[in-house]
């Protein structure tokens, strides 16, 4: 027998034994009452039928939330394309910043394009659908 494994087989018995008898003594004597889950299950339908998370307010809310970031984007497009149209301008007027003029062009029209596709978007879900917020 190899004394240097006894450690770990103690271990392991005293874990299994442990779990029986912690399993033997949780089945009780068979005081408990018998309808307790039935209460349990009738407590919480109470509580589903009275919430307020069904299909029509989850579908409500995220048209809502669809709309705010279609307008964040809206936004930030008119941002971001106005920014980049100062500093072209800039760049178009003084003949030292040429190298700027790239950066400024690329996002003018990623501003452009994203300031687009959000008023598209809107305009898509919001009277064609027949939808208003």
């Amino acid at each position: 027998m190899r004394y240097k494994n006894l450690s770990y087989g103690v271990l392991a018995t005293a874990t299994m034994w442990g779990m029986a008898a912690g399993s033997a003594l949780g089945q009780g004597t068979g005081t408990g009452d018998p309808s307790a889950p039935l209460e349990i299950l009738r407590t919480a339908r109470q509580k589903a039928t009275s919430s307020q998370l069904n299909a029509t307010n989850i579908a409500t809310g995220g048209n809502n939330i669809g709309i705010v970031i279609t307008i964040v984007f809206a936004v930030v497009g008119i941002a971001l394309a106005g920014f980049s149209a100062v500093k072209l301008y800039k760049a178009a007027q003084d003949d030292n910043a040429r190298e700027d003029s790239g950066r400024s062009l690329a996002g003018l029209v990623i501003g452009s394009a994203i300031t687009i596709l959000g008023v598209i978007i809107g305009v898509v879900t919001t009277y064609m659908t027949g939808q208003t917020a």
